[in-house]
C-alpha cells in the first residue's frame, strides 16, 4: 500500500504565494496589554465550547511573525505571542507556568526578549494587577542544543485573568508552527499574522476541521537593513551595512469560539488533527531565478548524507570499530548472524536517552565511549557497524505515532524524530531498532507504525510505509476451572503477540516481574487471589512471552445461587469508544485476533440455572468478527469468545458502526453464568 492514508481532507499544502489573492491583509492588531476591566471577569455564557466542567478559557491569543535584516548578512524572523486566559477552576492553575524553549547552541543562537507577564483580579469591583518581576525569570538549559525561558505569574488564583507576552528572534529559517485549538480548553479568539519577503518562499500546510474566520492576505513593501562581514586587508574583516528593500507576502488566519481538542481514545496524537498552520522553507528567490531548497525528497537526501551529524558519520573512517566487530561477530559466524550479533551487542550494552531526535549529537566513537546515546546515536552506529561487516543496510526515517504525520508528498524534516535500519540479508528485508533492548531482531516497536518512511539512501533512497493495519497482534487465552470446598480454583495462562510481548517486557523492565503482577493482583480485587505467577521466554525477545498464574475466587459458603462471569483476567469489560460521535479517525495500534477459551467444572452439589447464548456477528462485511460459542457436556462448560478486527484504523464515518459492535461485545461479554444448588 502506497500514498497517503484516508482523513487527509482535514490537512491541506499550500505554497505561501498563496498570498496572491490580493485582497488587503488587515492591520496588526492594537496593543490591547492590561486592558481589562470588570465586565471582562464575567464568564461567557454556557455554550457548545465552554460547558461546566470547563477549567479556563482561552480569552486569545494573538501571534505575529515578521522578519528584520540581521548582522550575520541575511534575515531573522521575529516571533511575537500575546495570550489572555480567565482561570475558572483550581485545575487549570498550571496555565500560569509558561516556558518557552530556544536554541541556543552556536554563535548564533535564538533570544528570547521583552517577557511580560501579569494576574488580573477583581476585588470590590476594581481590577488590581499582579506583575511578574524579572527576578522570576529563569533561563535553564534543556541540552545541548536548547535552552529553556521559564517564568510563574504571581498572584494567580481561580477567577484570576493572565496574561503574558514574548519576543523571539531567530536568525534561521523555520518558522514557528500556531496552533489555533489548544487541547484542553476553549479558546475564543485566535489571530496569527505573517509578513514574510518574496526572497524567501515558504510551505504552508494547513490542517484542523474548524472554520475560519479571517482567511485574507495581501503585498507590501519593507526596506530591511542587512550587516554582512567582508574581507579587509591582512587577512581581516569588515563590516558593512546596506539596505534591502524587498515585496512582502502579507497574510492574516484567526479562528472564533474554538472548542477544546479534548481527548480521544486510539488517537495517535492531537497535533495530527488539531487546528494548526505550520511552515517549511521551499527556497529563496535571487532575483532572476529561484534556488530550492530541501523540497524534494531527493534534495532532502543528499542533505542528510553530507551532514556531520547523520550521514556524514557513516562515510567516516570508522575502522577503529574492527576490533570489536572480530569479537562480537567473527568471520565464521554467517552474514544473517553477524548480523544479530552486532544487534543484540548494541541493544543489550547501549542506553537510547532520547527517542525524538534522528541525529549524531557526538560522534559514533563517544556513543562507543558513554555506551548511551540518541536513537539516531544508537541505530546509526548500528548501520555504521553492519556495513564495516559488509553487510547491506541503510538509515530509515521516520516519525513516530505520538510524534504526528510525517508527509510522504514533500519533506518536513522537523516532523521526523526518529530513525531505524534497513537489512537486506539473504533475500530478506529487515528493520531493525537497537533503541529498546525488549525488541527482537528485525521487529520495529508499534511507534513506528505511522505512515511513511523514507530510506537514505545513495543508491536505494526510497519510500515507505508502515501502516498499524499491516501490525496483526493474535493473541490466546485459556483458563482452566473447577470447584472447590474453598471456591472456585483454576490456572491462567495468555500467549500475546509479539507487540504485546515487547510491551509486556518493557513493562517488567520498569516495574519488576513482583511490580507486574501486583498490578494483576490489583485488577482482581478482593474477589480473587492469584499465586505461582510466571513468564516464560522473557529473555527471549523474538519469541511471544507466556504469562501464566494459578488463581482463587471467594465464593459465599452458603450461597444457593452463584453469578460467575465466565471472561476472566481479560476481555472486553467496557466500550472504549463511549462517546455518541466522533470527529477524527479511530487509530488503534494494530488489528487484533483475541481468542479466549474457557473449560469450567461445575462446582460439587451445583447445577447450570442460566447459560448465556452462543452468537456470531460480523463486522462491516469482512473487516471483522466475533464469536461466543458456549456449551455445556454434562459437568463442565466450554466457552470460546473470539474478537477480531482485521483493520487498525478506521475513518470517522465507520465510528458509529464501530462504536455499536464494541458495545454488542462488551455486552456479550458480560453476561454472567448462573450456577443454582441441587
Amino acid at each position: 500500500m502506497t500514498g497517503l492514508k484516508p482523513f487527509n481532507r482535514i490537512l491541506s499544502i499550500l505554497c505561501l504565494c498563496l498570498a496572491y489573492t490580493f485582497c488587503p491583509a488587515q492591520d496588526k492588531a492594537k496593543d490591547t496589554w492590561g486592558k481589562i476591566g470588570p465586565a471582562d471577569f464575567t464568564a461567557p455564557a454556557q455554550s457548545s465550547i465552554v460547558t461546566a466542567g470547563t477549567g479556563a478559557i482561552i480569552l486569545s491569543d494573538v501571534g505575529t511573525i515578521n522578519f528584520v535584516g540581521n548582522k550575520i548578512g541575511w534575515f531573522s524572523h521575529v516571533y511575537q505571542r500575546h495570550t489572555r486566559i480567565k482561570i475558572l477552576s483550581k485545575s487549570a492553575l498550571d496555565l500560569a507556568t509558561v516556558a518557552v524553549e530556544f536554541y541556543a547552541a552556536n554563535e548564533n543562537p535564538e533570544k528570547l526578549t521583552d517577557v511580560r507577564a501579569s494576574a488580573f483580579n477583581l476585588e470590590n469591583g476594581q481590577v488590581t494587577e499582579t506583575k511578574l518581576e524579572s527576578k522570576d525569570i529563569f533561563q535553564e538549559r534543556v541540552n545541548k542544543q536548547y535552552s529553556k525561558t521559564k517564568f510563574s505569574i504571581p498572584g494567580v488564583k481561580e477567577g484570576s485573568i493572565i496574561e503574558y507576552s514574548y519576543k523571539l528572534t531567530s536568525p534561521y529559517d523555520e518558522l514557528p508552527s500556531w496552533e489555533f485549538q489548544w487541547e484542553d480548553y476553549p479558546c475564543l479568539h485566535s489571530d496569527l499574522q505573517v509578513e514574510i519577503p518574496q526572497t524567501m518562499l515558504y510551505v504552508l500546510v494547513r490542517q484542523g476541521v474548524h472554520p475560519y474566520a479571517v482567511d485574507k492576505g495581501g503585498e507590501g513593501r519593507i526596506n530591511y537593513l542587512v550587516t554582512r562581514k567582508t574581507e579587509a586587508g591582512l587577512g581581516g574583516t569588515d563590516q558593512s551595512t546596506m539596505t534591502v528593500g524587498a515585496n512582502t507576502i502579507k497574510h492574516e488566519w484567526a479562528m472564533n469560539d474554538v472548542p477544546a481538542f479534548g481527548t480521544e481514545r486510539f488517537l495517535t496524537t492531537a497535533d495530527n488533527y488539531i487546528d494548526k498552520i505550520s511552515f517549511q522553507l521551499s527556497g529563496w528567490n535571487g532575483g532572476e531565478e529561484i534556488h530550492p531548497t530541501t523540497n524534494t525528497w531527493a534534495k532532502a537526501t543528499e542533505e542528510l548524507l553530507s551532514r556531520e551529524d547523520f550521514g556524514g558519520a557513516l562515510s567516516a573512517d570508522n575502522s577503529w570499530m574492527d576490533a570489536t566487530l572480530d569479537k562480537i561477530a567473527p568471520g565464521t559466524l554467517t552474514p544473517l548472524e553477524q548480523a544479530k550479533a552486532i544487534y543484540y551487542y548494541i541493544s543489550r550494552h547501549f542506553t537510547c536517552t532520547n527517542h525524538y531526535d534522528f541525529h549524531i549529537r557526538t560522534s559514533l566513537y563517544d556513543v562507543v565511549k558513554k555506551n548511551s546515546g540518541t536513537v539516531g546515536d544508537i541505530n546509526l552506529l548500528l548501520v555504521a557497524m553492519l556495513r564495516r561487516k559488509g553487510l547491506t543496510v541503510d538509515p530509515v526515517l521516520l516519525s513516530t505515532r505520538d510524534h504526528g504525520f510525517n508527509l510522504s508528498s514533500y519533506p518536513i524534516l522537523q516532523k521526523l524524530n526518529y530513525v531505524v535500519a534497513q537489512l537486506r540479508v539473504d533475500g530478506k528485508t529487515l528493520y531493525l531498532d537497537a533503541a529498546y533492548p525488549q525488541l527482537g531482531f528485525g521487529q520495529l516497536p508499534g511507534a513506528c507504525y505511522n505512515g511513511h518512511a523514507r530510506v537514505i539512501s545513495q543508491e536505494d533512497s526510497a519510500s515507505l510505509w508502515f501502516w498499524a493495519d499491516s501490525l496483526r497482534e493474535s493473541k490466546f487465552t485459556v483458563v482452566m476451572l473447577s470447584g472447590t470446598d474453598k471456591g472456585i480454583e483454576g490456572t491462567w495462562q495468555s500467549t500475546p503477540g509479539k507487540e504485546e510481548s515487547y510491551q509486556t517486557r518493557r513493562k517488567i523492565a520498569e516495574d519488576g516481574l513482583e511490580g507486574y503482577f501486583k498490578n494483576i493482583q490489583t485488577a482482581w480485587g478482593d474477589d480473587g487471589t492469584i499465586s505461582n505467577p510466571g513468564i516464560d521466554s522473557l529473555d527471549r525477545p523474538e519469541d511471544p512471552v507466556k504469562i501464566h498464574y494459578d488463581f482463587q475466587m471467594k465464593t459465599a459458603a452458603d450461597a444457593g445461587t452463584l453469578y460467575f462471569n465466565p471472561i476472566l483476567g481479560g476481555g472486553w469489560h467496557e466500550n472504549p469508544f463511549a462517546a455518541a460521535d466522533r470527529k477524527y479517525p479511530v487509530e488503534m495500534p494494530y488489528a487484533i485476533d483475541e481468542t479466549y477459551i474457557l473449560s469450567m467444572q461445575l462446582p460439587d452439589g451445583f447445577a447450570v440455572e442460566e447459560l448465556p447464548k452462543s452468537t456470531r456477528v460480523v463486522y462491516n462485511g469482512d473487516q471483522g468478527s466475533f464469536e461466543y460459542l458456549i456449551q455445556q457436556n454434562e459437568n463442565e462448560i466450554q466457552l470460546r469468545a473470539r474478537v477480531k478486527l482485521n483493520r487498525a484504523t478506521f475513518p470517522p464515518d465507520d465510528y458509529s458502526t464501530l462504536r455499536d459492535f464494541f458495545a454488542f461485545v462488551v455486552k456479550k461479554e458480560n453476561e454472567p453464568i448462573v450456577l443454582k444448588k441441587k
